[in-house]
């Protein structure tokens, strides 16, 4: 047990003197898409910041907060002569909280869960120049909003240069239901985000 304590206090001494936090401003690209058949993927952004703790030599926990511009487009479908298009744009603020592995120098993979906040959804169609949005049909009851909050895992890997600049991509993959009913999509989304750090 006394062995056992040593090797414990020997790894947290380690890790207290080479402990070190950081934080910096992010900004990326975004192709997302819904789940389901007839789901297209759509490009968006993302931007926000990031906090990074370095336990030691291998290992890394970052939260960040950031703004996402999500959502999918849909196959087009033919209404007599005419073409359906549509489109759907979501917006979330987003908080993963990642585990980061560093195999080599600056080198990283990194997973862990991801907390969403839809703060606004639209859904629109297109038929003959005519353009119609979900947000015209609420007024009449028929208009209906994803669900505000949103769970994912996320997985990705990346580089942290010695001069500051980061690099991520990252794939995430919903676990919650977009809509609050029954059969309804999951978001997906890969992710490709540049950032700078800051030593505190």
């Amino acid at each position: 047990m006394r062995k056992i304590l040593l090797v414990v206090a020997n790894v947290m001494c380690m890790g207290g003197a080479f402990a070190q936090l950081s934080m910096g401003p992010k900004l990326g690209l975004n192709v997302s898409s819904l789940t389901g058949d007839g789901s297209n993927f759509r490009a968006g952004m993302n931007v926000g910041i990031f906090a990074n703790y370095r336990i030691n030599k291998l290992l890394a926990i970052q939260p960040e907060f950031y703004y996402s511009m999500q959502g999918a487009g849909f196959d087009d479908i033919p209404v007599l002569t005419k073409t359906l298009e549509s489109n759907y744009t979501s917006h979330y603020l987003n908080i993963p909280v990642l585990l980061k592995i560093y195999p080599w120098a600056g080198l990283n993979v990194h997973f862990g869960p991801q907390f969403g906040f839809c703060v606004d959804d639209e859904y629109k169609a297109k038929l003959a120049g005519k353009e119609i949005s979900s947000k015209d049909l609420e007024p009449y009851g028929y208009g209906y909003k994803a669900k505000t909050f949103d769970f994912s895992l996320a997985l990705g890997v990346g580089y942290e240069f010695d001069f500051g600049m980061t690099i991520d991509a990252r794939y995430n993959f919903g676990l919650s239901n977009v809509y609050d009913e029954e059969g309804s999509p999951n978001n997906t989304m890969f992710m490709l985000s540049l950032g700078y750090k800051f030593d505190l």
